[in-house]
């Protein structure tokens, strides 16, 4: 089930790294070289951990990281990607 478009992805250029894990975001069609992946804490799972998760995940389909950085005042953290 997608939960995320490539029209909803095209406008905001940011996804969550769950959505990302579960295979809930679609592609297809994505028209930017760049995306954001941003990762929210959860109670069992570290979210840099997921954030990484999904890092590496996109990285077999040709995205490359080009930097990690901290949500300024929040827990979150933003990884952000690049279309090789």
């Amino acid at each position: 089930m997608v939960s995320v478009t490539p029209q909803q992805l095209a406008q905001t250029r940011v996804v969550a790294s769950d959505a990302v894990l579960r295979n809930e975001v679609d592609f297809r069609g994505y028209p930017h070289r760049h995306l954001a992946v941003v990762g929210r804490p959860k109670l069992m799972n570290s979210n840099i951990t997921q954030l990484l998760e999904a890092v590496e995940y996109l990285c077999q389909f040709g995205w490359e990281l080009v930097n990690i950085t901290p949500g300024t005042g929040s827990h979150l953290f933003y990884a952000f990607l690049r279309r090789r």
